[in-house]
């Protein structure tokens, strides 16, 4: 696993490795996007949208926006990790309410 994940402020800042960092906050609902009950989370590199995070029941949808293609350092599998510690996070949050 290469990236690290800490709160921050209104949502995340994910720190890679070897260097790049990302920030993710939770956003409403998308208008092109359904109306999927879960909460959703959007994944800033440089000032740019460049993923959508949609959380359902137990699984998560990672959708690559066009403009992650402008930053080779971050593949899909890079996203799929921070989706999945983002959903560790939430759970490790829930469990400590019971």
């Amino acid at each position: 696993m290469k990236w690290e994940l800490r709160e921050c402020g209104d949502g995340f800042k994910a720190r890679k490795i070897t260097g790049p960092s990302a920030y993710i906050r939770r956003v409403c609902a998308w208008p092109t996007e359904g109306t999927a009950p879960g909460p959703k989370y959007e994944i800033n590199y440089k000032g740019l949208a460049i993923a959508r995070i949609c959380f359902e029941n137990k699984g998560a949808s990672v959708t690559s926006l066009e403009m992650c293609k402008a930053f080779p350092e971050i593949s899909d599998l890079d996203l799929v990790e921070i989706a999945l510690r983002i959903s560790n996070l939430r759970c490790a949050a829930a469990a400590s309410l019971n």
